[in-house]
C-alpha cells in the first residue's frame, strides 16, 4: 500500500528531513508542508512529492487545522499525518475529531498529549503515575517565588511549561541557575514575559548521562518496537539536543521505558529522555517527545525505521515486531552543531581533544543532513547558515548612520 500518501507537518528541521527520506526511499508519496519556504531546507529533498505552503501555526493554529481539512479532502486515499514539532503534535491532538475523517494518525487518550508536552502536565502525570522525575516546582506568572527559591537545591534549571513559547523568548530550551539571586531574577523575567515555567533540580552528571528510550505502540496498545541510545554531546552543551548520540542497548532502560509507556497508555511513536544519576544509578525522566525524533537517521541505520513502522501500522499493514537488543557501531552526528558544541566543551574544559575524537573514530556516522543520494538539502542548509553568518557580520561592521543635526 505504498500509494497511501504521507503528510509531513513542518520542514525547517532535520527531523522532517529524516522522515521524508525514510518514507520517500520506500516509494511513498510525501507531501511536505511548511509556512516559510526560505528556511524549510527539508523541502529540497528529492523525496518530496509536493511542497505545500500552509498557514503559520505560530500565528493561528485553527487556521492551519481548517487548511488541513480542506487539503485532506483532495486525496483519493486517506493519508498518514505526521508532526515534526510539538506545536504540530498539539494541533493534531486538539483538532483530532475534525481531522480524523481525512487523515490517519495515532489515537491517543484525550488530553494525554497536552499533558506530556506541557511540562507542568508532565510533572502532574509523573506524580499521579509514579514516574521518577527530578524535584520540580511549578511557577505561574505573579507567583510568590521566595519559598521555592529557599526549598530548591542548587544548581537548578528553569524549564518552560510549553517549550515553543519559551524558546521564542529566550532562544534556548532552559535557563541554568547557580544560586537564589539568579533564580529570583530569572523568574521575575519569565513572569514579565507571561510565561509559566518549572523550576527543577539538576541531576548531576555530564551529558553522557543522558539516555533516550524510543518505542512504537500499535493501535492495539502493544509495544512492537524498542530502541535505546546514549547521548555523548549536545547543542547547546549540557542542556540541548543531540549532536553526537550512539545506539546503546541498555536492558534496564528498556524495561523502565516500557513500563512508563504502559502506565501512560501511550499510542504511536514516542521517545522518553532520561538522565542517569551517577550517585544512585537510577534513571530520572526528563521529558517525553510525542512527535517524530531528531534521531530518525540513526534508527534507519540500526534497522528500526520508526517513521515507516508508524506508517505501516496506521495503514493497517503492520511490520513484524523488532526489539534491538545488541550494540551496533552507529552514532547520530550533526556535523555543524557538533562542531560548535565541541568548542564549547573544550573551552569549558568538560572534554579533552582525545575524549572528543575517540567516539568519533570508533563509530560509523548517521549524518543529520548529508546523504549521498539526496544532497540538495545540505546545500540549502549551508545557504541558510552562510546567510546568518553574513547577517551577523553586517551588523558588526556596518555602523548605523547618524542623523545630521539641522
Amino acid at each position: 500500500m505504498a500509494d497511501v500518501p504521507a503528510v509531513i507537518l513542518g520542514a525547517n528541521f532535520y527531523t522532517a528531513l529524516g522522515a521524508i527520506r525514510t518514507l520517500g526511499r520506500r516509494g511513498i508519496p510525501v507531501y511536505a508542508l511548511d509556512y516559510h519556504f526560505p528556511t524549510a531546507y527539508a523541502l529540497s529533498s528529492r523525496y518530496v512529492t509536493e511542497k505545500v505552503l500552509c498557514p503559520d501555526i505560530n500565528r493561528n493554529e485553527k487556521e492551519l487545522a481548517t487548511f488541513l481539512i480542506s487539503f485532506g479532502k483532495g486525496f483519493a486515499v486517506k493519508p498518514v499525518l505526521m508532526a515534526t514539532a510539538d506545536n504540530y503534535a498539539l494541533m493534531i491532538s486538539r483538532y483530532a475529531e475534525d481531522l480524523n475523517p481525512y487523515f490517519r494518525f495515532p489515537a491517543l487518550p484525550p488530553g494525554l498529549l497536552e499533558k506530556i508536552i506541557d511540562k507542568k502536565g508532565l510533572s502532574e502525570l509523573a506524580r499521579d503515575l509514579r514516574l521518577r522525575i527530578p524535584t520540580t516546582y511549578t511557577v505561574m506568572p505573579g507567583s510568590d517565588t521566595a519559598q521555592i527559591a529557599s526549598d530548591i537545591n542548587y544548581p537548578c534549571i528553569i524549564k518552560p511549561a510549553l517549550s515553543h513559547k519559551f524558546v521564542r523568548v529566550y532562544r534556548q530550551k532552559c535557563l541554568y541557575v547557580d544560586n537564589r539571586e539568579q533564580l529570583l531574577e530569572a523568574l521575575d523575567s519569565a513572569s514579565t514575559s507571561g510565561l509559566e515555567v518549572m523550576v527543577q533540580e539538576v541531576i548531576p552528571g555530564f551529558d553522557d548521562h543522558m539516555y533516550v528510550f524510543d518505542a512504537y505502540i500499535d493501535t492495539r496498545g502493544k509495544i512492537t518496537h524498542t530502541f535505546s541510545a546514549q547521548k555523548l554531546r549536545q547543542f547547546p552543551i549540557n542542556f540541548g539536543s543531540s549532536t553526537f548520540t550512539h545506539q546503546c542497548y541498555d536492558p534496564v532502560l528498556i524495561s523502565l521505558g516500557r513500563e512508563y509507556m504502559e502506565r501512560l497508555g501511550y499510542r504511536g511513536y514516542g521517545e522518553i529522555e532520561f538522565k542517569k544519576d551517577p550517585r544512585s544509578e537510577k534513571y530520572y525522566l526528563i521529558e517525553i517527545n510525542a512527535r517524530l525524533s531528531t534521531l530518525n537517521v540513526l534508527f534507519d541505520k540500526c534497522g528500526i525505521e520508526f517513521t515507516y513502522v508508524m506508517y505501516r501500522d496506521l495503514i493497517g499493514d503492520p511490520l513484524p515486531e523488532k526489539h534491538l537488543a545488541e550494540n551496533l557501531p552507529w552514532a547520530f552526528w550533526h556535523a555543524y552543531e557538533d562542531t560548535i558544541s565541541v568548542f564549547g566543551y573544550l573551552r569549558t574544559k568538560q572534554l579533552t581533544i582525545s575524549q572528543v575524537m575517540k567516539p568519533w573514530f570508533i563509530h560509523r556516522k548517521a549524518h543529520a543532513i548529508w546523504a549521498a543520494d539526496d544532497i540538495k538539502p545540505l546545500f540549502a542548509f549551508t545557504r541558510l547558515i552562510l546567510g546568518k553568518v553574513l547577517k551577523k557580520l553586517r551588523r558588526f561592521f556596518v555602523k548605523p548612520k547618524q542623523e545630521v543635526a539641522r
